[in-house]
C-alpha cells in the first residue's frame, strides 16, 4: 500500500522538541543542562547519528527519571530505534513515551507513530485502534493531513470504505494545497480492492493477457483508464472488500505475474 512510509520519524523534530521543553519550563524535574542535552540529541538524531542520539537520551533518562521530559526522550529513542531497523525496540520505546506522555502534541506524535509501525506490520486493526478515538481532535494543519490519510489508508484495509472516503473528503476540503491530494483522489471512491495485472494501449493486447488466466475463478475484466500517455486498457481481477483477503490474492499470483499490484 502507498502509506507515506513514516511520516512522522522524518519530520524534523527539534521544532516539536523546543515546544514541549516549552511547556516544560515551570517544572523543577529537569535542569537546564538536561534541557540541552535533550536538544543535543534531538540534533544528533536529525543529523542522522542514530546510535550516539540514543546513547545521549538513555543518559538523560536515567538522570531524570521523574522527569516529565522522559517521554520525549523516550520518543526519540523510538525514532532512533526506527531508522537504524529496529522496529521492536521503536514500538517498546513509544509505548514507554505514550506511558508518561503528559504533553497532548508528544502523544498526537507517539500515536502516529505506533499506528505507522502496526500498518507497516500489517496490524491493521491495532493501527487502526491507535486512531480511531483521536483523529477527530489532531491539528487541522502541517503534516497532520498525512495521519488523515493514513488513517483512510488503515480504514480501507479494514473495509471501512466509506468511512475511509471521510478521512479523505476532509484532507480535500481542509487541505486543498497538500502534495498528497493526488493520491488520495487516487484511494476515494472506491468499494473494494482488486489485483492489477497490467495497462495496455490496446484492447488487444489486454485481451491477450487475460487469456493467459482464464484458469482463475472469477476471471480477469479490463476498465479504460486515461493517464498522462492517454487512455489505457487496465486488466483487474477479483473484488476483495479488504486488504487481507486482496493480499493473499495477490501472493497466488505474484509467481505467474511479478509486475502484478493490489490497487486502489
Amino acid at each position: 500500500m502507498a502509506l507515506c512510509p513514516r511520516i512522522f520519524t522524518r519530520t524534523a523534530i527539534l521544532p516539536l522538541i523546543t515546544v514541549l521543553l516549552a511547556c516544560a519550563s515551570c517544572r523543577p524535574d529537569i535542569t537546564e543542562i538536561g534541557k540541552r542535552q535533550l536538544r543535543s540529541a534531538a540534533d544528533l538524531v536529525n543529523e542522522g547519528a542514530y546510535d550516539a542520539a540514543a546513547e545521549k537520551l538513555d543518559k538523560v533518562i536515567k538522570a531524570y527519571p521523574a522527569s516529565g521530559e522522559v517521554g520525549e526522550a523516550q520518543y526519540m529513542i523510538g525514532l532512533c530505534r526506527v531508522h537504524t531497523g529496529q522496529t521492536d525496540l521503536a514500538q517498546l520505546a513509544f509505548s514507554d513515551a505514550l506511558d508518561v506522555a503528559d504533553v497532548p502534541i508528544l502523544e498526537y506524535y507517539i500515536r502516529l507513530s505506533l499506528a505507522n509501525l502496526a500498518f507497516e506490520s500489517r496490524k491493521y486493526s491495532v493501527a487502526r485502534e491507535f486512531y480511531g478515538p483521536y483523529i477527530d481532535n489532531l491539528p487541522r494543519r502541517e503534516p497532520f493531513q498525512l495521519a488523515y490519510y493514513r488513517y483512510g489508508l488503515m480504514l480501507q484495509a479494514n473495509g471501512q470504505w466509506k468511512q475511509a472516503d471521510v478521512q479523505f473528503a476532509r484532507i480535500m476540503q481542509i487541505f486543498p494545497e497538500t502534495d498528497i491530494l493526488p493520491s488520495v483522489r487516487t484511494h476515494f471512491g472506491h468499494t473494494h480492492y482488486a489485483i492489477e495485472l497490467g495497462r495496455f494501449l490496446s484492447a488487444e493486447l489486454a485481451a491477450s493477457q487475460r487469456r493467459e488466466f482464464t484458469d482463475l475463478s472469477p476471471k480477469p475484466y479490463w476498465k479504460t483508464k486515461h493517464t498522462p500517455d492517454g487512455w489505457q486498457y487496465v486488466n483487474l481481477y477479483g473484488e476483495f472488500p479488504d486488504r487481507q483477503q486482496a493480499e493473499h490474492a495477490l501472493g497466488q499470483i505474484k509467481p505467474r505475474l511479478a509486475q502484478a499490484r493490489i490497487v486502489p
